[in-house]
């Protein structure tokens, strides 16, 4: 037996002392070639990003067993930590696919072995029986710099209203309480502010103020008002960042103390909230990032980009794996192979138009539009494959189905033979889960008016006209700095092949935007895997039936870098209220979530208290 003495700074829960505890790592038995290693060597030399295709035919002869104990300086109280068994495959053992796969982790839980739960908490309702959260809410604004990195402090082009809410207050302690702090995206606040019951339900038991931060360019936060279009320069992830800092700074002035503030994030808001975590450690104390595809981007060495990972995962929830129907993934390949063959001509695109049931008879005029029409759909199908109806995904306007990949799947459940009517049919009534959500729409994809863009026109109307036709401005973040192409290889997932085209991007961006693309800047900006193993205190969950979990991280990277695993899980479900038909992997996601968030304030408070008595 091996002892390797290491040191680390944590909080002993004893003394109630941030310090120095020593750290002696116990080794029992041999290491030798896991399943676990083999993959990730696997993934390098193939480029699969962490997941590959092949089975792991090498048997570990002796599991590895690691023990931490843990001796505090100050009372020399001790902590055994549980010992980590790593399972492996039996040689020729066949890995059951079940989505996104979790490495074994040998990094030790936080210290307490509370259970924390969310506090019983009673919300108003509105009479459609909806949540009323924005009656518990005060929408403020502050006034920020449109360019926050100027020399002089200011910019050429002034400030402009940021908007926020601050929610609950009478959940506040300033003597032992913290905020809990919304890292806003790509869409109106609001939206988040509805659904992010995990903030909601446990304010109370943190003394949280609760905050929703608005990302700039989006929902009331917009500069420039209809003449936005010619200063799209100033949306940037960095600005963006800024604007946080700026505004959790206000707050603790505004709040005459200082307190712990803890960051909840999901999508690209838990991507933001990594790097605001990694470049803005001063202010925030630490980040529960759900669903974040933060190692996806072109040029890093330890994790090369998989752009066909997101397919791949929703073709698995297309699967029996995921309860779907048996026969749902190869007859939909099928259907998608006929409609796209169809639309190769002008007659078999009429007649793929009168079987769809497209309002627009000029909505297809090629096959790039079929594999559109399809990847959207499906692609937000297992974003939101929910175990229960809910409108996030539908941005709040109309519930998807629980479990609606399952829904969607039904009509491909029998066996159509050759007949490929019946199946261009079945997927007209698959995709109709999505596109007609509310059952009310007769056709799909009802023709906008027609509106000629003259862009000599400066009234008012003709602005809103352009604002309109560029549609989200998410569009612009991609090109200019969050590259994130996806592919299918047809094989592996169910669509027809495509690849990656730069270049056919790049066009597309500068005619969009005005901006050329650049692939590889996020990487630079952010750091990719290298920078994620020097940060601390971040969460990433990550659920099986989310597409985007095979672009996050699934390894815990450090003891405070944790991968949480979310099966059963779909579009960071963690993040949401609780609900009776949540998977029991979803309880115990937050369950560890709220651990962190419990150490993190801990720490703070033990530091704090730490420096003033030195100061004293």
């Amino acid at each position: 037996m091996v002892s390797i003495p290491k040191e680390r700074r944590t909080f002993c829960k004893k003394c109630k002392k941030h310090t120095v505890q020593k750290v002696t790592q116990y080794k029992r038995g041999k290491a030798t070639t896991t399943a676990q290693g083999a993959r990730r060597y696997a993934a390098k030399q193939k480029g699969f990003g962490g997941q590959t295709k092949e089975i792991f035919h090498k048997k570990a002869k002796t599991a590895k067993k690691v023990a931490l104990r843990l001796e505090c300086k100050t009372c020399k109280c001790k902590k055994q930590m549980a010992i980590k068994r790593t399972k492996h495959l039996e040689f020729g053992e066949k890995k059951k696919n079940i989505g996104p796969q979790y490495p074994d982790s040998d990094f030790p839980m936080p210290l307490s072995s509370e259970a924390i739960t969310a506090t019983p908490t009673s919300f108003p309702t509105l009479p459609d029986g909806s949540r009323d959260l924005l009656s518990l809410c005060e929408e403020k604004f502050i006034t920020q710099s449109l360019d926050h990195f100027r020399a002089d402090g200011k910019s050429s082009e002034g400030t402009f209203e940021m908007r926020y809410f601050v929610c609950s207050p009478e959940n506040f302690n300033p003597t032992n309480g913290s905020i809990f702090f919304y890292v806003g995206n790509e869409a109106d606040v609001t939206l988040y502010l509805n659904h992010t019951g995990l903030m909601w339900e446990n304010a109370a038991a943190f003394n949280a103020l609760i905050v929703f931060a608005e990302h700039r360019y989006f929902g009331k936060s917009v500069p420039f008002g209809l003449d936005v279009l010619d200063h799209m320069e100033f949306l940037s992830t960095q600005q963006a960042m800024a604007d946080y800092a700026v505004l959790i700074e206000q707050l603790k002035s505004d709040l005459s103390t200082d307190v712990p503030v803890i960051g909840f994030g999901g999508s690209y808001g838990g991507m933001l909230g990594t790097w605001f975590r990694m470049k803005y450690p001063h202010i925030i104390d630490g980040i529960i990032a759900g669903s974040a595809p933060v190692v996806n981007f072109f040029g890093d060495p330890d994790h090369p980009a998989d752009t066909e990972a997101f397919n791949r995962v929703v073709t698995f929830d297309m699967s029996e794996d995921a309860g779907a129907a048996k026969n749902c993934i190869p007859n939909l390949r099928r259907a998608l192979n006929t409609a796209v063959e169809m639309s190769r001509t002008k007659t078999g695109r009429k007649e793929l138009t009168e079987l769809l049931r497209l309002c627009d008879t000029d909505s297809l005029q090629s096959s790039d539009d079929v594999i559109s029409i399809a990847s959207e759909a499906y692609g937000d199908l297992a974003m939101g494959n929910y175990p229960y109806p809910t409108s996030y995904i539908m941005d709040g306007k109309v519930d998807l189905p629980g479990y609606p990949m399952r829904a969607a799947c039904e009509p491909f459940a029998g066996d159509f033979g050759d007949d490929k009517t019946a199946l261009v049919s079945a997927f007209r009534e698959s995709i109709a889960v999505y596109y007609n959500a509310t059952k009310t729409e007769s056709c799909f994809f009802p023709a906008a008016p027609v509106h000629t863009i003259n862009e000599s026109d400066t009234s008012d109307a003709a602005k809103q006209v352009r604002i309109d036709h560029k549609g989200n401005f998410w569009g612009y973040l991609e090109c200019s700095e969050l590259y994130m192409p996806m592919s299918s290889d047809g094989v592996n997932d169910v669509f027809p092949a495509t690849a990656v085209n730069e270049s056919q991007d790049d066009a597309a961006c500068f005619e969009q935007w005005g901006v050329h693309l650049k692939p590889r800047w996020a990487q630079t900006e952010f750091g990719g895997m290298k920078a994620l193993r020097a940060a601390s205190n971040i969460i990433f969950s990550n659920g099986n039936f989310d597409p985007w979990s095979g672009l996050g991280v699934l390894e815990s990277l450090s003891p405070s870098v944790v991968a949480v695993p979310v099966p059963g899980g779909a579009h960071h479900l963690d993040l949401f209220f609780t609900h009776p038909l949540d998977p029991s992997a979803v309880t115990e996601a937050r369950k560890t979530e709220l651990k962190f968030v419990r150490q993190w304030i801990d720490e703070f408070y033990a530091f704090k208290q730490e420096v003033t008595a030195t100061d004293l």
